[in-house]
């Protein structure tokens, strides 16, 4: 089973890392919500997923790049 790395995030006030090992924060493609400047986010740990999330773009999280190919669905 791939995992993807839990990687934590910085803190936009601080610019410490957070929840390194632990958590992992992966940017959406887009924002949101439509007018949010904010950006979504997946959140996951080792028993939890939380696909529907927001935050502040200076909280550096991850960038996981996926290709879509069409007619794979």
């Amino acid at each position: 089973m791939l995992r993807p790395p839990a990687a934590g995030y910085r803190t936009n006030t601080t610019g410490a890392l957070t929840n390194v090992g632990t958590n992992g924060y992966v940017y959406s493609s887009s924002s949101y919500a439509a007018g949010d400047r904010n950006a979504g986010y997946l959140n996951f740990n080792s028993g939890n997923v939380n696909p529907l999330n927001t935050a502040n773009r200076a909280a550096a999280l991850s960038v996981r790049c996926v290709q879509h190919l069409h007619g794979c669905f």
